[in-house]
């Protein structure tokens, strides 16, 4: 008799099983608008039972009955809850873009902004600063709380001084550590360059990300101990259609000095002498040795200085939509910038390639980047600006001369060389 019952117990145990294995099975396949979704979480809401999409996108998941609730979900996506007798055979996931700001990738994964102990601030590309930049520090500037840019000597080309949440170290480098698309560039700079962000042109960044704190160092090690800016640069959009998108932005500006340290003219010099002449406390032939001119030597060595920064760029996607696709982005551009300070001129043109090929019907996405920068700097005398507060405003400050051409050496990078500059040659005593 117990055997029986035993029996009975058994029999019974496995057709509840197969009962609750085999009450509704739901079948389908979660794409976007890129294709099918890898690793979608599929789940009968408020249980633990559930499963992932595979390779293309598919599943299968065994339910109760018709009338439970199915909740698919992925990171990036809005959420979609149906029926398991209403799941359509194919889902369509759109993204969340809420969501998606709530998102913050770091060295070494994904997790959630409300989940991320450290401090990082993201500036895109619709908010950095408008108008003529000629380096990307300046895109920075007052757009993240902490992060300090001072501005160089002035000089066209000069280097900006980034910091974040002040300096660290009396004697060591306190500049943040640089990454560009993934790839770290020595706090040293590049040889020839003002600081490592004057290689690329401020066209072609997409985004800004400022680690502010030390949690930093656990992605880049001791390097980051500054902070770290990491700078996306802008690449070929995979949904571009065949046709290529041509983008062309010309800006320019004109620098001018707005306002000028007040000295004597030469006719209050020559007042001034006379007035010290009459007063017997120096001798008559100083006025004898002044000139009849005014000449501000201020506004003789400062000019009107014009920039043009012109940038042209192609975007598209070869075989877009297929299992074969190629986003490109080629980019150039051209930057000239006067100095306030005659002599100071700085010229750049830079060009960029960013390829971002899909194989494998877009399961394997391979990203190359080229960039080539070539800058000429030249350098003013700024010992100038302090001389002509002293020089004495009386003499002429040119004449004209038909003998010959005057002959003035100038320094281009690092090396003299001499130049006609017409037939004008100054004269009179500046001392």
């Amino acid at each position: 008799m117990k055997r029986i019952l035993t029996a009975v117990a058994v029999l019974l145990g496995v057709c509840a099983t197969a009962l609750a294995q085999g009450g509704y099975q739901v079948r389908g396949v979660v794409v976007d608008s890129m294709g099918p979704v890898i690793g979608a979480t599929v789940m009968q809401v408020g249980t633990t039972n559930g499963t992932s999409t595979g390779l293309d996108g598919d599943f299968t998941l065994n339910v109760p009955n018709a009338s439970v609730q199915i909740e698919i979900s992925c990171m990036g996506y809005a959420s979609q809850v149906f029926t398991a007798g209403n799941v359509p055979a194919v889902i369509t996931l759109l993204e969340d873009t809420e969501f998606l700001e709530d998102v913050v990738v770091i060295g070494y994964g994904t997790v959630k902004k409300s989940d991320l102990t450290g401090s990082v601030a993201t500036v895109k590309a619709d908010e950095i600063n408008k108008g003529v930049i000629t380096t990307p520090a300046d895109l920075l500037r007052g757009k993240s709380a902490g992060v300090v840019v001072t501005s160089g000597s002035g000089m066209p080309g000069s280097g900006a001084t980034v910091r974040i949440r002040g300096g660290a170290s009396l004697n060591a480098s306190n500049d943040p550590l640089y990454i560009i698309d993934g790839l770290p560039v020595s706090n040293d700079g590049i040889s020839g360059m003002s600081d490592p962000l004057s290689s690329i042109n401020p066209e072609d960044i997409e985004s800004f990300t400022v680690l502010k704190d030390a949690s930093a160092t656990a992605i880049y090690g001791s390097r980051a101990s500054n902070g770290v800016i990491v700078i996306t640069t802008k690449k070929g959009a995979r949904n571009a259609t065949g046709m290529p998108h041509i983008a062309v932005d010309l800006t320019s500006s004109v620098n001018t000095i707005a306002k000028y340290q007040d000295v004597l003219t030469g006719d209050e010099m020559r007042s001034l002498i006379a007035q010290r002449v009459a007063d017997g406390k120096i001798a008559p032939a100083a006025l004898a040795a002044l000139g009849t001119e005014n000449t501000d030597w201020q506004r003789q060595i400062y000019h009107a200085a014009p920039t043009v920064d012109a940038n042209v760029s192609v975007n598209g996607n070869v075989n877009a939509g297929k299992a074969f696709s190629l986003p490109y982005r080629v980019s150039g551009g051209f930057t000239t910038q006067n100095g306030t300070l005659k002599g100071s001129k700085m010229n750049r043109a830079t060009a960029a390639i960013n390829l971002s090929p899909s194989f494998l019907d877009k399961h394997l996405t391979v990203n190359l980047n080229g960039k080539y920068t070539f800058a000429k700097n030249w350098y003013a005398n700024q010992g100038a600006i302090g001389s002509a507060l002293r020089y004495d405003p009386t003499p002429a400050h040119f004449r004209r001369q038909r003998s010959r051409p005057e002959r003035l050496p100038h320094l281009e990078n690092g090396k003299r060389r001499r130049e006609y500059h017409g037939n004008l040659q100054p004269c009179g005593n500046p001392e």
